[in-house]
Parts: C-alpha cells; sequence; structure tokens
C-alpha cells in the first residue's frame, strides 16, 4: 500500500510541476509572440493553439495537488454562524457533494476520452492533435480530487480550514 502511495503522490505533485512549468511556457511563447509581431515578424500559429491546450491542461494538472494544499476557494460566512458541531457536519456533507461531482465529472470525462480514443478523434487547429490526448487531463484531474477530498473526510480533517491557520494553532 505504501508503494501505491508513494506512486499517486509521485503523480499528484508531477502533475503540479507540469501545470507550473506550462504557466511559465505560456508566459514565454505569449511575450514573443508579442515581440515578433511589433518587430512586424509573422508568429507561428502553433503559439496560440499552444496556449489554448496550456489554458485547458494547466487547471486540471494542478487542481488535485491544490485541493490537497487546500488553496481551493470557498466562502466561510455560512460556517462562521453554525455551532461547531453542526460546522463539522456540514463540512462533511460538503466533502460527500465533493466527491460525488468529481466523481460523476471524472465518469464522463473518461466516457469522452475513450470514445474519442476509439474514434480516433481528432482536433483540427495549427496542427492536428489526438482529442483524446487533450480531454484525458479532465477526467483524471477529478478523479484525483475526489481521492483527495476522501483523504480529508478518512481521516476526519477539516479541509476547508487553510493549512496556515492549522500551524498557528
Amino acid at each position: 500500500m505504501k508503494y501505491v502511495v508513494k506512486v499517486y503522490d509521485a503523480v499528484l505533485y508531477g502533475m503540479a510541476g507540469v501545470a507550473a512549468f506550462l504557466m511559465a511556457a505560456m508566459m514565454v511563447v505569449i511575450t514573443l509572440d508579442v515581440i515578433l509581431r511589433n518587430l512586424g515578424y509573422q508568429s507561428s500559429a502553433h503559439f496560440f493553439t499552444f496556449t489554448e491546450y496550456a489554458l485547458l491542461i494547466v487547471p486540471c494538472m494542478g487542481a488535485p495537488w491544490l485541493a490537497r494544499e487546500k488553496g481551493h476557494i470557498y466562502v466561510e460566512i455560512l460556517l462562521m454562524s453554525m455551532s461547531e458541531r453542526m460546522r463539522a457536519r456540514f463540512t462533511m456533507l460538503i466533502g460527500l457533494i465533493c466527491i460525488a461531482v468529481c466523481l460523476v465529472i471524472a465518469w464522463y470525462g473518461f466516457d469522452v476520452a475513450l470514445r474519442d480514443y476509439l474514434q480516433n478523434e481528432k482536433d483540427v487547429r495549427s496542427l492536428d492533435m489526438p482529442r483524446w490526448m487533450i480531454v484525458v487531463w479532465i477526467p483524471l484531474s477529478f478523479l484525483m480530487m475526489a481521492v483527495e477530498f476522501a483523504r480529508f473526510l478518512w481521516r476526519r480533517e477539516d479541509f476547508l480550514t487553510p493549512l496556515s491557520e492549522l500551524s498557528s494553532t
């Protein structure tokens, strides 16, 4: 089981690293595109395509890590008005809803990616890309977010309390 956890953690942190790299690469590509245009040169059509793909892939790659680090956004005004016991129950309910929504999206996402693969669908832009390679990150991301929310519930950890608040108390 420890091996599975190590592999899972490596995938999660690897995906976050790829997301960070793609964000930096997008910055470089967009800057290069602007510089080339301002100098009167024609920029590559691949720049725009790369940026479009990266804008889909970056959130998918980074979201599971963000969930683990409790970096997601939520409105706590309702929770602040609840008793400690009610807040714990409500947090559990929110966690279960998060898991359910993530699993439903992952299920349908895997279905779409599998159909795209089996039907050899292509995304035709400045380059022809197998569509499953673009959309497979969506179900993977949501499945891993479901795992992260399940880990919080299994450990009875309050996933709505930021890590910064936990270390200061």
